[in-house]
């Protein structure tokens, strides 16, 4: 239900905004202070230039209440869905509810730095045909936040971006982004994007017919519904980057429990989706490699017994059927092969027992062949006094 805080429907804006603001939330009220802080000032300053729409999944904290002190201070359009409703579905209608030419989705623990929205408008309007927008973004750690408000100007310097070219460009090819950036494009903040593409493309998704737990990420589409959106609608368009971070990303995520199921299987997937449109593999590749990186710690507790979430039927050996041409899979897979023991890992996962007694057979003579080296290395004098014969 779409509403005032009296109750009242509100109606859309008078006029179509050039850049709708979407902030979808779900009980954190305590992080969407700091973002309203960031972005009411902005969306005030630019008038009917912009709008400010927020999507409660029917939160249980006081989102309301915080949102009805904010309004005093510009408009904002407030739909509180009916029942949780899952964070993929709050994302889809709160653009499909939205009234810009183009949509800027932001996590409610995100803030914006100042002249952000001024920035994008000015870009739009240089750029009219373009669809996509790539804002680069700061990463800082999560305590410098926990347990109070804060404000952009804490966080005027960084030590990390989501894309190490901080040079405002327009790139011939939207998938350049997909190298360039730290997640391959899945942080949906990172995206500002044309309205009537993101529809034509979130109609194409798969999604299952009702939302309940067994939903989230149980597939690509229901993991990163943004990335497939851009991936089956942006591909061999030009598209502009930012540069400068104007996102500030210093959040704690809410689906912590599920990341051993995004490393193994949905990034993968994804990856395998941008190939299968027409992107060059080559181009997340180093994404790709890092995925298999993390994976060493969830195969050394697979292999110890633990039931990771989303995982329960997950099998090494398909994992391994699938990527037995990644040199970095198998190196995943060998170093957790080390961490766990035999016995755990022949109890719980016979079939890579074999491998695992090859690797650590491997790992121990590598270890003996380098101390027997070091130990009749010649020693070569340093002594200035000695001379040759």
């Amino acid at each position: 239900m779409e509403e005032t805080m009296t109750g009242h429907a509100i109606q859309p804006p008078v006029a179509t905004p050039t850049l709708s603001l979407c902030i979808p939330t779900y009980n954190r009220a305590h992080l969407l202070e700091s973002a309203l802080m960031s972005v009411v000032p902005q969306v005030k300053e630019l008038g009917p230039d912009v709008e400010l729409i927020i999507s409660d999944n029917c939160s249980i904290d006081n989102t309301r209440q915080l949102v009805e002190s904010f309004r005093q201070h510009c408009p904002i359009r407030y739909h509180r869905q009916e029942r949780n409703v899952g964070g993929v579905r709050n994302v889809l209608s709160v653009v499909a509810k939205a009234a810009g030419k183009f949509c800027w989705v932001i996590g409610d623990d995100d803030m914006l730095r100042p002249g952000a929205l001024r920035k994008l408008i000015d870009v739009i309007e240089k750029y009219p045909d373009l669809d996509y927008f790539y804002v680069n973004y700061s990463i800082d750690e999560y305590g410098r936040r926990d347990g109070r408000v804060v404000d952009p100007s804490e966080f005027l310097t960084w030590n990390r971006t989501g894309n190490e070219n901080l040079d405002e460009r327009v790139v011939p090819d939207w998938t350049t982004l997909l190298r360039e950036d730290f997640s391959c494009l899945t942080p949906i903040y990172a995206s500002v994007f044309r309205r009537a593409v993101w529809l034509r493309g979130a109609a194409t998704l798969r999604l299952a017919t009702e939302f309940d737990e067994t939903s989230s990420f149980s597939s690509i589409d229901e993991s990163f519904p943004q990335s497939v959106i851009f991936a089956r609608t942006m591909i061999g368009k030009p598209a502009w980057a930012s540069g400068y971070p104007w996102v500030i990303c210093c959040s704690i995520e809410s689906w912590l429990d599920y990341v051993p199921l995004i490393v193994l299987l949905r990034f993968h997937e994804l990856f395998d989706e941008y190939a299968r449109l027409g992107a060059d593999p080559h181009l997340f590749r180093r994404q790709r490699q890092r995925m298999f990186g993390y994976a060493t710690s969830f195969f050394t507790q697979i292999f110890q017994g633990v039931q990771l979430p989303g995982l329960a039927n997950f099998s090494i050996a398909r994992f391994m059927k699938k990527h037995w041409s990644q040199r970095d899979a198998w190196r995943a897979i060998y170093q957790a092969t080390l961490n766990a023991s035999m016995s755990e890992i022949v109890r719980h996962s016979p079939l890579v027992a074999t491998f695992a007694v090859a690797a650590k057979i491997c790992f121990r003579v590598r270890n003996k062949l380098s101390r027997f080296r070091m130990r009749f290395q010649p020693v070569h004098s340093t002594n200035p006094e000695r001379t040759a014969d």
